[in-house]
């Protein structure tokens, strides 16, 4: 497999994950997220895949809009690396949330699908949007 058919894959899995999210599609969330996934908000709070469902599930946490540019990925056997920014409109604890944030997302291939095991997102400031 190419590494751009790789990143067609998972961009593909990302996408899907973005759409969930704004959805509260939970099963299809599930489905792209590794159990042992570590979630680092822009915020700079990380969360466990149970929590961070949890957040979304309760209503806490509800997305409204994503934007995703990538701007770098490489690809190995079974783990991809994508790396770029996301603008992000939310609503948490019932109060509006804007941010756009640079990010790092690691996925890795298990039992031939590819799920996200790591995010990590830290928010841009104001100059550099």
């Amino acid at each position: 497999m190419t590494i751009q058919s790789v990143e067609q894959l998972v961009v593909a899995r990302d996408d899907a994950r973005y759409k969930a999210m704004i959805e509260g599609d939970f099963a299809a969330l599930d489905s792209v997220l590794a159990d042992a996934l570590s979630y680092c908000h822009s915020t700079g709070a990380v969360e466990s895949k149970a929590q961070y469902m949890e957040a979304l599930r309760s209503g806490r946490v509800k997305y409204i809009r994503m934007e995703r540019e990538v701007a770098q990925f490489h690809a190995w056997t079974d783990c991809a690396v994508m790396q770029g920014s996301v603008q992000v409109t939310a609503e948490v604890d019932d109060r509006p949330f804007r941010t756009q944030a640079a990010f790092t997302s690691t996925w890795v291939r298990e039992n031939g699908a590819w799920v996200l095991a790591a995010w990590a997102a830290t928010a841009l400031p104001k100059q550099a949007r």
